[in-house]
């Protein structure tokens, strides 16, 4: 009428053959889809009709959420309580620091310049004798320990001259090593008293601090001298690998026993706390 193309505006009728043909790809996609809708109630079911009278599988229900909120809270203000008690109660340097023979923690009050600890006779913690009573004193090795101001960090051993019956103990050994009990420059006892009562140390090796105790390092080992042989061994390696089967069983007994018995320990002092 105005001249206008009915072809460009789109107003012209297309064969429907033609409207198949371009909508081709939207209708099997609309098949498939009612396809897989059909599968999927024919797998699960189809929807159950409205029921109004319907009251669901139980008949008599009550709110339960109320309640299980109100004890939750209640469990956690029990925690709340109990982390109170622990923090005005409880001794954290029980795992901060390490403590020696006599049960004095290393590192604070009188042995405050002394944060860390070492074994006299590491040789003893690969044994078995007496584990259970060291673990009940709050130890984890059967050997004398002592607060010292910082590990070994070199080898040395007692010579065969601090043997003899006339050697003066404080030019073999080392006083910052030995038990704060013994005065090396006015003692009266011999080398070997002193060994027997394990107040000092018959020989050392670097060592590297482990929660505050001072453990052989193992770098260390690989490169210990040929002369590092201890009385009863036959090679230096088999003092190395002494000194690393007890240093294991020593480990272990940090894993094991230590935390069994502190846990233990634990539970006997605060038992009527847990019953509540």
């Amino acid at each position: 009428m105005f001249g206008l193309n009915k072809a460009k505006l789109g107003l012209e009728r297309k064969p429907v053959r033609d409207h198949f043909q371009s909508n081709g790809p939207f209708l099997r996609r609309q098949v498939m889809k009612m396809k897989g809708t059909s599968k999927r109630a024919e797998e699960k079911g189809y929807a159950a009709p409205y029921d109004p009278f319907f009251s669901g599988p139980v008949r008599k229900r009550s709110c339960t959420d109320l309640i299980c909120c109100i004890l939750f809270l209640a469990v956690i203000a029990g925690y709340m309580v109990m982390g109170v008690l622990a923090w005005l109660f409880g001794d954290p340097r029980h795992v901060l620091f390490p403590r020696n023979s006599t049960g004095m923690f290393c590192g604070v009050g009188m042995n405050r310049d002394q944060p860390r600890m070492i074994y006299v006779d590491i040789l003893k913690c690969a044994t078995t004798t007496k584990v259970m009573a060291a673990a009940l004193a709050g130890v984890q090795c059967p050997t004398t320990q002592v607060c010292v101001p910082k590990c070994p960090s070199h080898f040395w051993m007692l010579s065969a001259a601090a043997y003899d019956p006339d050697a003066n103990p404080k030019d073999f050994f080392h006083q910052q090593y030995c038990d704060h009990s013994l005065n090396l420059t006015t003692t009266t006892w011999t080398v070997q008293e002193i060994l027997d009562a394990e107040l000092c140390p018959s020989f050392l090796v670097p060592s590297k601090s482990a929660l505050g105790r001072c453990l052989p390092s193992l770098h260390a080992l690989n490169s210990a001298p040929s002369n590092f042989t201890l009385p009863g061994m036959a090679s230096v390696n088999e003092t190395v690998n002494s000194i690393r089967g007890a240093m294991g069983s020593l480990i272990s007994g940090f894993n094991r026993k230590a935390i069994g018995v502190r846990i233990f320990e634990d539970f006997a002092s605060s038992w009527y706390w847990i019953l509540l």
